[in-house]
């Protein structure tokens, strides 16, 4: 019968192993697959956030490019002006250019023509011929014409010289004039023409810049659509894992409790024959005859055995009433239950307090019935404030005991 209760046991022991092992490989995958998509939507963040600011700095330059093409545009219509305004300088220059001409050619004619009459009059008079023409006058009337002529003739000649001279001093005035304002606007054009140059070699580099902005948020873009496209798929196995791992420790579950509900029948039966075997003791002996020592420190090694106390529970009370029901104490490798506790959040530290009680965080860690207390809640004990971490077969006929982790 011990052997029989050794081997169930080891049974038990087995399949809660086994489960802890699984639900810990597939926590582990699941944690694994939480940290690749919480790392790939940190990357998403990151490349959204190079996209806003690439997206900023390309409206910033499209809108300079705008400034400078309305500058091109206003400096493309000042060198039409000015080009012109050049044309008409030209023109202008070019009709001043004909009437200096003009100016000087009358000049030369009225300066030829005076030359040949006053080499006539001294040609065709000899000695003090002028005045014997006038002194040969044959009346008052006629000499008076006669000097009136001479004189009138040397004052035409003379004015008209001044007149020429004048004219052609003005008209060359004029010419430098319109050459002086036709250089001043070649220097503007020059300079605004200079002024195109740079602007246009601004706009090409804003153009050029602009262009390499659309490029990079075409690339950002392109991966961050890559990177949602994996964080769907990331979240897709997460979600397939988280299920899993529920699945995986409603079955832990299922084995804990079936492996308990074993032990406990095995327990019954070894209390049922421990019973026979005294009854047919004191039968045989003719009185009552008290089990040893070390058979009942056997026997009260099961929580079960225990006769029911009050106060604190001990090792050595096994069972007690505590302020929220009955209360037993049950050891086994905690590492399962854990990871079930990090995969609902809490991530308080798994400790063992000097008494021998497992705590997690500043909470004893008890089994109950998850239908009255669900898992994760608090609820009182007499070995202090406890946490609901776990359940097992002894929550189907009392619903309201705890079963206190301990390593005892």
């Amino acid at each position: 019968m011990k052997k029989g209760m050794i081997a169930a046991a080891l049974s038990a022991a087995l399949l809660l192993s086994s489960a802890e092992v699984f639900a810990a490989t597939t926590q582990e995958q699941l944690d694994q697959a939480k940290q690749q998509t919480d790392s790939s939507k940190s990357q998403l963040s990151t490349v959204e956030e190079s996209i806003a600011a690439l997206e900023s700095k390309k409206s910033e330059a499209e809108a300079y490019l705008s400034t400078l093409n309305s500058q091109v545009s206003d400096i493309n219509s000042q060198i039409s002006s000015l080009e012109q305004k050049y044309t008409d300088k030209q023109n202008e220059l070019d009709q001043v250019t004909l009437e200096l001409e003009q100016a000087k050619e009358d000049e030369e004619q009225q300066r030829s023509s005076m030359d040949l009459r006053i080499q006539f009059m001294y040609e065709h008079s000899e000695g003090n011929g002028a005045l014997q023409e006038l002194f040969t006058s044959g009346s008052i009337t006629e000499f008076l014409n006669r000097a009136d002529n001479f004189s009138n003739i040397t004052s035409y000649d003379r004015k008209k010289l001044e007149e020429y001279a004048q004219t052609c001093q003005e008209v060359e005035d004029k010419e430098k004039k319109v050459e002086d304002e036709q250089a001043q606007i070649d220097t503007l054009r020059q300079q605004t023409e200079s002024k195109k140059s740079e602007v246009q070699q601004l706009l090409d580099q804003t153009s050029a810049q602009v262009n390499e902005f659309a490029a990079n948020i075409a690339d950002q873009q392109s991966q961050a659509a890559q990177l949602a496209s994996q964080i769907q798929q990331q979240q897709s196995q997460v979600d397939a894992l988280t299920k899993k791992a529920a699945d995986e420790v409603a079955a832990a579950d299922a084995q804990a409790a079936a492996a308990k509900q074993q032990a406990a029948a095995q327990t019954a039966a070894k209390q049922q024959t421990s019973s026979a075997s005294s009854g047919s003791s004191r039968t045989g002996s003719g009185g009552s005859t008290a089990p040893s020592s070390g058979n009942a420190q056997k026997e009260n090694s099961d929580p079960s055995s225990y006769y029911i106390g009050s106060g604190v529970l001990t090792k050595s009370k096994g069972v007690v009433m505590g302020p929220s029901g009955k209360e037993t104490y049950y050891n086994m490798n905690m590492s399962g239950v854990v990871r079930i506790m990090r995969n609902m959040g809490n991530n308080d530290p798994y400790w063992v307090r000097s008494d021998g009680v497992k705590m997690l965080g500043d909470y004893v860690m008890v089994a109950a019935n998850l239908s009255v207390h669900p898992r994760g809640s608090h609820v009182s004990c007499s070995l202090g404030q406890a946490i609901v971490c776990d359940t097992g077969t002894f929550a189907l006929s009392n619903p309201n005991q705890l079963d206190i982790a301990v390593n005892w």
